[in-house]
């Protein structure tokens, strides 16, 4: 774990409880932890700027931010994501680019989303890259049982450029879920996703598992959406989830290569074998029958999936020393960014953006 004043290897701090807050004094940046029903401690750290380890902050329950605070992190890209109780996503606090290139961006995106061959395009890339990332993850739990799946979702694959994406879309979801359920001990319940999306809804998470990728799913967008307001896009203008709303569709398309992300660190924290794996007594149910999770649960999977966001694997990345295969080894949230910075120079049209 973190030593106070030591440097963080996680990037990320979680906030949650009654009276958590997130302010300014002394010029220092103060975190400081709520009351909850799991523990009556509250923990406070005091940063200058330069030095705050964490790139993201995680705040849920009754809390407030200063306008002072705010302003500070935004200056230095630091992300704030809001979550309700359930790990649902509220709201993200990122600065905003402001330049002539964002504005450009901007305009040639609108022209973008009105080409339908161009979206055409874009829907089918997005489909594509889904699917590889489900069944390249499940390749690798090496897990029989779920050999079946991997057929129908390649099946699914050679299906993108003759079938309508957003057809293929809900029935590879079920298929993937399926047996995504067959890599989870029985004990935690899951049977399914509760929601197909991290849209905002009044249904909350029914076990353990969906309401980790409740969590899980919301930082990865917190951290999308810092890149796409970073570049100056309009996260409300996507090209594949049009017509959804309650949340920011462009955010939502440019997720779904990335779900297995945060899919992978709920699978890992369900079948480790120590102290680290998710407990009973890590979660509590509400009369209602929804789950609420121990700070502690949320704080252990958040630093798992920080790690996984670290993760580097080999990439086709046009920055940096020329290598002989002209790949080069990127972390998985640094691929993210060029995701993003790819559908820019897209919508520009600038050559080789669509690799």
């Amino acid at each position: 774990m973190t030593i106070k004043g030591k440097q963080n290897h996680y990037n990320v701090k979680f906030l949650k409880g009654y009276g958590h807050s997130v302010s300014l004094k002394d010029n220092k940046i103060v975190l400081k932890n709520g009351l909850n029903p799991f523990s009556e401690t509250q923990d406070q750290e005091e940063w200058f700027i330069t030095n705050l380890p964490y790139e993201k902050i995680v705040l849920s329950g009754k809390g407030y931010i200063s306008t002072e605070a705010l302003s500070l992190l935004n200056q230095n890209n630091r992300n704030l994501i809001l979550v309700d109780t359930y790990g649902k996503p509220v709201s993200f606090l990122n600065g905003m680019m402001e330049s002539l290139t964002a504005t450009k961006y901007r305009m040639v995106q609108y022209d973008t989303f009105r080409d339908p061959k161009k979206c055409r395009y874009l829907q089918n890339q997005i489909v594509k890259a889904k699917l590889e990332s489900q069944v390249n993850f499940l390749k690798s739990t090496e897990n029989e049982s779920v050999q079946d799946g991997i057929s129908k979702l390649e099946s699914y694959l050679n299906q993108i450029e003759s079938t309508d994406p957003i057809k293929i879309e809900a029935p590879s979801s079920h298929v993937y879920f399926r047996n995504y359920a067959k890599l989870i001990p029985e004990k935690y319940g899951f049977t399914s996703r509760n929601n197909s999306s991290i849209r905002i809804t009044k249904r909350n998470a029914s076990d353990v598992i969906n309401a980790l990728l409740n969590y899980g799913y919301a930082v990865l967008a917190g951290e999308i959406s810092k890149y796409v307001n970073g570049f100056g896009l309009d996260a409300y203008c996507g090209f594949y989830h049009k017509s959804h709303t309650g949340f920011q569709p462009l955010v939502y398309d440019l997720m779904e290569p990335f779900r297995w992300l945060v899919e992978y660190t709920v699978y890992k924290l369900a079948n480790v074998d120590n102290h680290q794996t998710i407990r009973m007594k890590d979660f509590v149910y509400t009369k209602n029958g929804s789950i609420v999770l121990d700070n502690d649960l949320i704080k252990r999977f958040l630093e798992l999936l920080e790690r996984t966001f670290q993760k580097e694997r080999r990439y086709d990345y046009k920055f940096g020393a020329k290598t002989e295969d002209g790949l080069k080894s990127v972390q998985e949230i640094t691929i993210v960014k060029i995701m993003v910075q790819n559908l820019a120079d897209y919508c520009l049209f600038v050559e080789d953006s669509t690799k």
